[in-house]
């Protein structure tokens, strides 16, 4: 389990107590379960609908991989953070908006309805682990051309990236 935290990175605090790590990328629940890929958009849309927690990768225009998850990875209670980090609430994500913006990637976003990707290199959208209501949960946008960090509530089934805060002790 020691290849977890090198997963989630680590950056510096700024005025949060909370520090931030990279965009997380672990094929396996913190229990050691694999996290079911979806390649295919039939697979994502499959994953979705049986609330079944996956997974899959996109490639930017600069050939860097990024991991986009579902919200029912995010709140799987085998754990989807790696040991000594957690998904960050969307009250912590208003403390580290700050971290997100210096240190961003813009994976962009897969679509619930058909399985599509979208907006890669322009969007990048972060899971919270805070559930809005039976169909959607908080998260967080920015897109590259706006210094802004958005707010919003959208369906758990679309697959976003994850950042990870590290456990106080």
């Amino acid at each position: 389990m020691s290849n977890y935290y090198s997963e989630c990175g680590t950056k510096q605090e700024k005025k949060s107590s909370l520090i931030l790590g990279d965009d997380l990328k672990v094929n396996k629940y913190r229990n050691g379960d694999y996290i079911p890929q979806a390649i295919s958009n039939e697979q994502w849309v499959e994953f979705a609908e049986n609330k079944i927690g996956a997974y899959s990768i996109t490639i930017d225009k600069e050939g860097k991989s990024h991991y986009l998850y579902n919200w029912y990875a995010v709140d799987d209670s085998r754990g989807l953070a790696p040991e000594g980090w957690r998904i960050p609430t969307n009250k912590e994500w208003g403390e580290i908006e700050k971290q997100l913006k210096e240190n961003v990637s813009y994976a962009g976003y897969r679509l619930n309805n058909f399985g599509d990707y979208y907006n890669i290199g322009n969007y990048g959208f972060f899971w919270s682990s805070t559930e809005h209501d039976d169909i959607t949960a908080w998260n967080r946008k920015l897109h590259q051309n706006d210094i802004m960090v958005y707010q919003h509530y959208l369906n758990k089934q679309n697959g976003f990236s994850v950042r990870c805060v590290k456990e106080k002790k």
